[in-house]
């Protein structure tokens, strides 16, 4: 198993956010809690947004600018590559936790949230690009954002580092944090 992963252009579908999760624990909980297939209304306008982001279903980042992102999952334990001197870090929060069901996780956006069904869910893991397996159970998620430098100069970048937790993480984390990038 690679321990840190990268991935290029990958683009936020001109909404200003991002979301990491397991799709299908995402499902599951919307079943086993009732929820419509509509949950981005049902997250933006109930109280159903923090729960779901707190009890470790989804991370959120909110406020993403339209950039084309260069993506690293980092399960390495090394220093993330934003903390790297050459590289600039904007922003970061740390205290997120994540559920893993399925041995994998993605990073996906909003507008698969406006109708997620069984069919979406196999749409989303046929397009969406930036994901990685990891075995089933807890982890607890630190977000870096900033610039790091590419082969093009400085590019917009997210790095989340990730570790296995023995039981769910104790959840700390702004919900309402904004992970704008200058760019």
């Amino acid at each position: 198993m690679k321990d840190i992963y990268k991935f290029e252009e990958v683009l936020n579908d001109l909404m200003d956010y991002f979301i990491l999760g397991d799709p299908h624990c995402l499902l599951d909980y919307k079943k086993q809690y009732n929820l419509p297939d509509d949950l981005l209304t049902e997250f933006t306008t109930n109280e159903t947004g923090d729960k779901v982001v707190e009890d470790g279903i989804i991370v959120p980042l909110s406020g993403v600018e339209n950039y084309p992102y260069i993506i690293y999952f980092n399960l390495s334990g090394a220093i993330p590559e934003l903390l790297k001197e050459e590289n600039q870090l904007q922003v970061q929060q740390e205290g997120y936790c994540l559920k893993v069901e399925n041995e994998e996780i993605y990073l996906y956006t909003m507008p698969y949230l406006k109708r997620f069904t069984e069919g979406q869910v196999e749409n989303l893991k046929k397009y969406r690009m930036a994901n990685i397996k990891l075995k089933n159970g807890w982890y607890s998620v630190h977000i870096l954002g900033g610039l790091t430098v590419q082969h093009s100069g400085l590019e917009p970048t997210f790095e989340f580092v990730i570790k296995p937790s023995m039981g769910k993480p104790e959840y700390k984390a702004n919900i309402a944090y904004s992970y704008r990038i200058n760019a």
